[in-house]
């Protein structure tokens, strides 16, 4: 199964407040003159803390694509497959975050400054409101609105949207339903000004595999855990084989010329023979029989007849091994792709 539901809310930050449970941080967020209630996990419901992403330069294609088809504030229904596909949040197949050990264990309130989840929150939020023209891309679940007043907020409606974390990787329990692809929570904000973007991306520590928490599987249709990769599995390591650089934009004729070019951080040779590059679209090229030498770096052509795209106005380069597993993945933005015959780093 997957969220029934699946949004994107666009708008402005009003106020904000940590719920008396302490579980959640909610905010009343102004889209258009409407108001709704945005409700975010700041620590689980077993009381553990939640991994978490900002970044405050925050570079990815999705976020022009964002501006371009939604550039007024308001709530938009995302929940169709080929909205999710397009529009969707997934941290590992947009490769939203690249390596996960980047997300820090924040506890949901603490002593001191600038070492809790509400205090990220508060000074990204205040930020935006600062700015009069910035901009809130929230994604979740929106649920069923009523008539009542909000729990929070009682000059607003009951209305809102949740979820606003990671929705697959649940181990079997009670939220193994919530799991799907293309349909992950998180918050997104545009500073026009300055061409930048925050981005504060959650996931809960149960969603990983205990044993090497940078690691996490999923199945590309149900988001469901892949067998073998459950915590407590022997899964191996990301990152032994990486994606270093691209050229994504040759001189002359693009067709034939595009290329990846991939490192072996090892101190032994890896045979890539029917490991595959998977797109933003998710088509996929399967590499032949290749060997990236030890500690060394391998050029991987892409041919003229390809599915596989690279394209100049942005997207995804993610690396799978021969069974399947990622073992890299990257992201570039149009801006980066915009200089013919430049190699795009990683």
């Amino acid at each position: 199964m997957a969220l029934d539901n699946y949004h994107l809310f666009a708008g402005r930050y009003d106020r904000g407040l940590m719920a008396p449970d302490a579980n959640h941080f909610e905010i009343k967020l102004n889209t258009a003159g409407d108001f709704f209630r945005v409700a975010v996990n700041v620590r689980s419901q077993d009381g553990s803390t939640l991994l978490t992403y900002v970044n405050d330069d925050y570079q990815h294609e999705l976020c022009a694509r964002l501006l371009a088809a939604f550039p007024a504030d308001g709530v938009y229904n995302i929940n169709d497959p080929a909205k999710r596909q397009q529009f969707g949040l997934d941290f590992l197949r947009r490769n939203m975050i690249g390596d996960f050990s980047r997300m820090a264990l924040l506890p949901n309130n603490a002593p001191g400054l600038d070492n809790d989840l509400e205090e990220k929150l508060t000074q990204a939020l205040d930020k935006s409101k600062a700015d009069p023209n910035a901009r809130i891309f929230v994604f979740g679940e929106r649920w069923p609105g009523t008539t009542n007043k909000d729990k929070y907020f009682p000059e607003i409606k009951d209305q809102g949207i949740h979820d606003i974390h990671m929705n697959q990787g649940n181990p079997p329990g009670k939220f193994e339903k919530d799991n799907g692809v293309f349909q992950d929570g998180g918050i997104l904000i545009h500073y026009p000004a300055l061409n930048r973007w925050t981005a504060i991306l959650l996931a809960f520590q149960t969603q990983f595999n205990t044993l090497n928490p940078p690691t996490l599987h999923t199945d590309d249709k149900t988001g469901k855990r892949i067998s073998g990769t459950e915590p407590g599995g022997s899964t191996p390591v990301d990152g032994n084989v990486v994606i270093a650089a691209a050229l994504v934009n040759p001189r002359g004729n693009e067709a034939g010329n595009e290329k990846v070019i991939l490192l072996n951080t090892t101190d032994s040779p890896v045979s890539l023979t029917g490991w595959k590059l998977v797109d933003r679209q998710q088509q996929a090229f399967v590499i032949g029989n290749v060997t990236a030498p030890a500690a060394g770096t391998v050029e991987v052509r892409i041919p003229a007849s390809s599915s596989f795209q690279l394209s100049n106005n942005g997207g995804t380069i993610t690396l799978l091994d021969s069974t399947g597993l990622k073992t890299s993945g990257v992201r570039y933005t149009k801006q980066q792709a915009s200089l013919e015959g430049r190699l795009v780093r990683f």
